[in-house]
């Protein structure tokens, strides 16, 4: 399927806007994070490929170089804060800017409040909240000395209205992302730094089997039905194009 994807990608001319911009994906080997990674390449930019699980990053990194394009894969925890300033030093090592930043890795801790473990929602917030703070305020002073930038932070549906039961801990990640990044955009706007919160819907991920907590069911993938992340990632590349710091991609923004 990769293959057949980046076939199609080959054919497509590249985007000037893009071309050989660098752009870091966290959360790149599934979902949404692999297809903009993989929209990304198709418009001619250089990718920093970031994952815990690196594996299908680093087939996709091939295939892009193999098709002459450029990729390096940087693995990752990104729960842990001593790691994350690797994926910065890995992209200015290879590349020497930083154009875009998508943060886009997370995943959900499924647990009702009495059943939490401070420890295991602590880390929901490293990585679904902390990271993309760190990685934000890491990247934000490359790209005022460069001239600009953008950074794109996936947030959720669940960011801007209530949960349902279960989900409260990774529903309070992504209100936190709301809150500081409207924030961040009034703060870095004179810099030419652009800064988005993109709010999709569920989309065909492996949410369910990544999934921890007491209610996490990994044999039911509650994802199987929902949208094609595909959508949500060429949507998110179209509304880059706009004013609104918050919008939402795919079917939720169609509507």
């Amino acid at each position: 399927m990769l293959i057949a994807q980046f076939s199609l990608a080959e054919q497509a001319p590249t985007s000037p806007q893009y071309h050989d911009k660098v752009a870091i994906v966290t959360g790149s080997s599934y979902g949404l994070g692999h297809e903009l990674a993989l929209l990304g390449a198709e418009k001619g930019m250089k990718l920093v490929l970031a994952d815990i699980r690196p594996d299908q990053s680093e087939t996709l990194a091939e295939q892009i170089r193999a098709k002459g394009g450029q990729a390096i894969v940087v693995e990752v925890d990104l729960a842990d804060a001593k790691q994350r300033p690797d994926v910065i030093e890995a992209a200015m090592d290879e590349f020497g800017r930083i154009d875009y930043l998508f943060n886009n890795a997370g995943y959900s801790y499924l647990a009702t409040l009495e059943q939490m473990d401070s420890v295991e929602a602590h880390r929901l917030f490293e990585v679904n909240y902390w990271a993309y703070a760190d990685l934000a305020q890491r990247v934000i002073p490359i790209m005022r000395k460069q001239g600009g930038g953008t950074i794109v932070n996936v947030s959720s549906i669940l960011g801007m209205r209530a949960a349902p039961a279960n989900l409260g801990h990774y529903a309070a990640t992504k209100h936190a992302l709301h809150g500081l990044f409207q924030s961040v955009a009034q703060e870095v706007q004179g810099d030419n730094i652009s800064v988005f919160l993109a709010a999709p819907g569920g989309m065909k991920t492996k949410i369910s089997q990544h999934s921890t907590g007491p209610m996490a069911d990994p044999e039911n993938d509650r994802a199987a039905n929902w949208e094609d992340p595909a959508i949500a990632a060429k949507d998110i590349f179209e509304n880059m194009q706009g004013e609104a710091v918050i919008f939402n991609p795919g079917y939720v923004g169609r509507q």
